[in-house]
């Protein structure tokens, strides 16, 4: 697969670690190129993992965290005190010293619709893009679900082929009405990692490998409707960050 690179660890705990290394080093490079870096970052135990990881003492120094601004590509339409809200579940990660100083900016579901919160956050998002005069993020650490999906957009949904925002509402998705960058955006993405682990991603990560391979020569909006959603973006920097349950048994 030449444009995938596929880093497997023992277990959860052993991603996160690779991950927070390779975060360091991709950030550091990208500050001292351009002076800042721009990060889309989604929900999940692993992303949770990662930010308290890098907020520890071993390591919150070693981050430009003025520099760095992070952005998320997707969020469950639900009021941010919820349970069950992204921001609401990594918030506890990111009250530390590094909060004062880093960006971090989510997506506002409070006393909106769906609508009005995807438009709001496609003005913020365009904000520090061109604040940072870049067009597109320097990294999007991606996760995959059960069923292929990435970001909020899954098989089949409108979502997909939007090509005139960067930022859409997603009122066809799984369980929640959800706020999602787009795949016309998220494409624009200088590198993007994916992040699987456990058991219960397997079947996904190995249908999503295999259309990757089948499909490498298609562009990402000629995948979508042929491959899952994990499958569709074609960077040719696309880095894996797996565990042995998710993969052992793929290839």
């Amino acid at each position: 697969m030449a444009q995938d690179t596929i880093k497997c660890y023992d277990g959860p705990s052993d991603v996160v670690q690779a991950l927070a290394e390779d975060f360091i080093d991709f950030t550091n490079d990208e500050i001292s190129r351009t002076e800042t870096c721009i990060v889309g970052i989604t929900g999940g135990t692993v992303i949770n993992g990662l930010l308290e990881l890098l907020n520890s003492p071993e390591y919150i120094e070693r981050l430009n965290w003025e520099r760095i601004f992070f952005l998320w590509t997707d969020e469950r339409f639900l009021p941010q005190t919820h349970e069950d809200n992204y921001f609401n579940r990594v918030k506890p990660h990111l009250l530390c010293k590094a909060k004062g100083a880093a960006h971090f900016l989510p997506i506002n579901t409070d006393s909106k619709t769906v609508h009005e919160a995807a438009e709001e956050y496609e003005k913020e998002v365009r904000n520090v893009l061109k604040a940072c005069k870049k067009s597109g993020l320097d990294l999007a650490l991606l996760d995959l679900g059960e069923d292929g999906h990435t970001a909020g957009l899954f098989a089949g949904s409108h979502a997909l082929r939007v090509a005139d925002q960067d930022v859409v509402a997603v009122e066809d998705g799984k369980v929640w009405e959800r706020i999602s960058m787009t795949f016309s955006f998220l494409a624009k993405s200088d590198a993007v990692w994916f992040t699987v682990t456990g058991e219960s991603k397997r079947t996904a990560l190995t249908k999503v490998l295999y259309q990757r391979e089948d499909y490498e020569d298609l562009t990402w909006d000629k995948r979508i409707g042929r491959t899952l959603p994990g499958a569709v973006l074609s960077q040719e920097a696309v880095t894996w960050y797996v565990d042995k349950a998710a993969y052992n048994d793929v290839h």
